[in-house]
């Protein structure tokens, strides 16, 4: 497991300023109305961006109604020329997080942790449900269809890609 104190405090900072302003945002007339509605309509899906040359395609997070784990499911092209090394991640919405491969054997599924993962240049890295995928450990609350979850993804070069990842079901 990877624990990155950096990429936490960057994360902690980010959210509480985000929080702040979400919560002044909130404090208008009519705005509370407009919330509810927004809360209730179906969450679009995410738009493809790119970081340090990573495209990020189709991020999600699955509804987790207790608080103890949680998976979120990324899709990341590399448009470098040169490989790139995934060798952790962070959420402020949990107490850890790792990249979780799901494997099969006599039947059974297994989850086990992979401490990197690499990239091939013009390669994707395609993480879904019974595969590779992101494991959130000790949610700090339930995820929601409408919530979203802070995630950042650090790269071995120490680039971080921070990402906002919708929730939703399956």
């Amino acid at each position: 497991m990877h624990v990155f104190e950096n990429t936490r405090a960057l994360l902690l900072r980010t959210t509480s300023i985000a929080m702040l302003g979400a919560g002044a945002v909130a404090c208008g007339s009519g705005e509370q109305q407009a919330a509810d509605t927004a809360a209730a309509a179906p969450v679009p899906p995410v738009p493809a961006e790119t970081i340090h040359g990573l495209t990020v395609r189709d991020a999600w997070a699955r509804i987790a109604d207790s608080a103890a784990t949680g998976g979120a499911y990324i899709t990341l092209v590399n448009g470098n020329a040169t490989a790139v090394e995934i060798v952790g991640a962070a959420s402020a919405s949990a107490d850890a997080v790792e990249i979780h491969e799901t494997s099969h054997h006599d039947g059974m599924a297994k989850m086990s942790a992979r401490p990197s993962i690499t990239i091939a240049p013009g390669d994707s890295l395609v993480m879904a449900p019974g595969g590779l995928h992101v494991m959130l450990i000790g949610l700090h609350s339930a995820l929601r269809a409408g919530d979203s979850v802070p995630l950042v993804v650090q790269l071995a070069t120490g680039d971080l890609v921070p990402l906002t990842i919708p929730v939703r079901a399956p």
